[in-house]
């Protein structure tokens, strides 16, 4: 039954994840698109888009936390495993497991004070210096992204449980996908 929960739960995670990064990646398209309608601008009319340097922060901060939720899903962050890999493997396991509960611990708080933030900017009614569009939009965004990177952490943390608990289970490689079929 666990297994069965875990592995829905991993889907769901991977579907979802996959589509905030799609969006991410609509606003990675955008940045290019103002770029290079602004670098057009400056060559030809001598004259920039004042924006460009606004849009470009905004998505970029939608890019980063927009898209952290699928490369955690994906095990994809960087792996530097030059100490680790002359660890026994039961004891890769066990680091893994409690590297696993520190990140997030660690995660868990740092969406717990974005969400705060954004409230704070929405309530403070804080805008962008030229274009004046209100940032609690991008906030929440941000906040609502982070929670994905929680959710790949916590079906992280099930993994290192299920795999100390089960001799026969090994340390999961870099880019293994455990949870998806």
């Amino acid at each position: 039954m666990k297994d069965v929960l875990t592995s829905s739960v991993g889907r769901l995670n991977g579907i979802v994840t996959l589509w905030l990064a799609r969006v991410a990646t609509v606003a990675l398209a955008l940045i290019a698109v103002i770029t290079l309608f602004d670098v057009v601008a400056r060559k030809v009319f001598n004259s920039g888009f004042t924006f460009t340097v606004e849009m470009t922060e905004m998505a970029m901060a939608l890019i980063v936390f927009l898209g952290v939720g699928l490369v955690t899903h994906q095990r994809g962050h960087i792996v530097v495993d030059v100490v680790t890999l002359r660890l026994s493997e039961r004891a890769r396991v066990w680091l893994g497991l409690v590297t696993n509960i520190l990140s997030l611990g660690f995660v868990l708080l740092m969406v717990w004070r974005l969400w705060l933030q954004a409230g704070f900017i929405a309530a403070k009614g804080d805008t962008t210096p030229i274009l004046n569009f209100p940032l609690w939009p991008i906030a929440y965004l941000i906040a609502a992204g982070s929670i994905f990177l929680v959710t790949g952490l916590a079906l992280h943390v099930l993994d290192s449980v299920d795999r100390a608990t089960n001799r026969e289970k090994s340390a999961p490689e870099a880019a293994e996908r455990p949870f998806q079929d």
